[in-house]
């Protein structure tokens, strides 16, 4: 789920595995999963380095604490949380 146009995330809304493809349902692009990604986690829609900003809901959310392949998992192990909002 791709909340926003302008973000660069989506939201898996099941548990993916490690080579799954997903489908963003509002763009129709699909992208391979890297790693597993829990239901209600973030995916990466682009490939992040370090000190990328992390965009949710169009608005940016956290900064990257380190590279995310594109189908990577975005969580508080990787993304340094701006909002309070990224581990909850």
């Amino acid at each position: 789920i791709k909340i926003n146009p302008a973000d660069n995330v989506a939201v898996v809304p099941q548990d993916v595995n490690a080579g799954e493809q997903v489908q963003v349902v509002e763009t129709g692009e699909v992208f391979t999963a890297t790693e597993f990604i829990k239901a209600g986690h973030k995916m990466a829609l682009v490939d992040f380095k370090a000190g990328d900003t992390v965009v949710k809901y169009g608005i940016p959310i956290g900064k990257m604490m380190s590279d995310c392949p594109k189908g990577g998992w975005i969580h508080c192990h990787n993304v340094e949380d701006t909002t309070a909002e990224l581990c909850t």
